[in-house]
């Protein structure tokens, strides 16, 4: 078990575990960042290539970085965007790094570990993530080889590249072999990090791959660490895997979820486009005290979403946001309480949700 019950970043220290919402391009998607401020949200999670496409760096620089142009009061985590060559069709990988291409402007961006730590800097985020590189679920064995090698050499000089007021992280791969985990692991605690993160998980595999690989690799990783498993954060997963000392998750659960109409609640989802709410005039959770709980209820959700009304996406994402802000902190505070609401978000009874990191 990970000892390190805080990350302390320029902005702040901030208690673990800890859930980072997705705001890809800085910010949080049907959300005013005015709200996300009252929200008491702590940290977001985007990505500095999208960044880097647009608004682009000379706009960030010039309002001092991406909290000058969010007005987001929080601390912010960017990955380098390596996570996004699963999506084959949009980048190239090359032996030194990666080539990007945005997918609706169509503009290219070559990313190496010098111009990934240099992006960050610019961006001015509080967490840097390393450029890694991550195969596909499925990959042959070669692959993988390759991923762990790769990785390892991008880390070196990403790790090298120090930047003032912002930690970095270094990503551990190694597919599902336990033996290029542990490989992996060893290579990438041997750098100067400032906590690791594990990626390539939850891309669908199996859980029983997920979970091999986390045990070979999370005893390797020294307790003094903060430990970031990249892409996963449904009420179940954090349960589990901040058990075994997991400390920071990410995932576009709640608010994707959010858009498609399914709140979370602490017995478990509900989907507000079911025809049962129409009579149903109690508000999506009675004891939550979040913008939509205090003055709408299930049927008149139900009506904004049959009637495409903005308004809904916006509210369910408020909710659902300030569930996993109490959720969180249950965890922390009382952990055999989060375990009875998780049980009500197995995958059995719940197999309608969004449970990927994308979107």
């Amino acid at each position: 078990m990970h000892k390190n019950s805080e990350l302390h970043l320029s902005r702040g220290s901030l208690e673990l575990p800890l859930f980072l919402p997705v705001a890809t391009r800085g910010f949080v998607k049907a959300v005013p960042m005015q709200k996300i401020n009252e929200a008491g949200v702590e940290a977001l999670i985007s990505n500095s290539v999208h960044l880097t496409i647009s608004p682009g760096l000379e706009i960030l620089e010039k309002v001092g970085g991406i909290n000058g142009y969010t007005g987001f009061r929080g601390s912010y985590f960017t990955d380098s965007g390596g996570f996004q060559i699963l999506r084959k069709e949009l980048v190239k990988i090359e032996e030194d790094g990666i080539l990007f291409r945005d997918r609706k402007s169509g503009k290219a961006v070559k990313v190496t570990p010098e111009i990934s730590s240099e992006i960050q800097r610019k961006i001015r985020s509080d967490v840097a993530m390393m450029l890694d590189d991550c195969p596909p679920y499925g990959a042959e064995q070669g692959r993988y080889r390759v991923s762990v090698k790769r990785t390892y050499e991008w880390g070196k000089v990403f790790s090298s590249l120090k930047n003032p007021g912002q930690k970095k992280f270094g990503i551990i791969q190694g597919g599902f072999d336990p033996e290029l985990r542990r490989e992996s692991a060893r290579l990438m605690t041997s750098l100067e990090f400032d906590g690791f993160a594990i990626g390539g998980l939850k891309i669908g595999e199996p859980k029983e791959l997920t979970d091999l690989a986390l045990s070979k690799t999370l005893p390797l990783i020294p307790g003094d660490y903060p430990v970031y498993l990249m892409g996963v954060g449904d009420p179940v997963s954090i349960v589990e895997y901040s058990d075994a000392g997991i400390g920071i998750f990410d995932s576009t659960y709640p608010t994707r979820n959010a858009r498609h109409g399914f709140a979370l609640t602490s017995e478990g989802p509900i989907n507000l486009k079911n025809a049962k709410h129409i009579l149903d005039f109690q508000p999506i959770e009675p004891r939550c005290s979040c913008e939509a709980c205090s003055n709408y209820n299930r049927s008149m959700l139900r009506e904004l979403h049959k009637n495409e009304d903005p308004s809904f996406q916006y509210l369910v994402t408020v909710h659902n946001l300030d569930f996993m802000k109490r959720f969180v902190n249950l965890v922390r505070e009382n952990r055999e309480g989060a375990r009875v609401i998780a049980k009500k978000f197995s995958k059995l009874n719940n197999s309608e949700l969004y449970n990927d990191s994308t979107g």
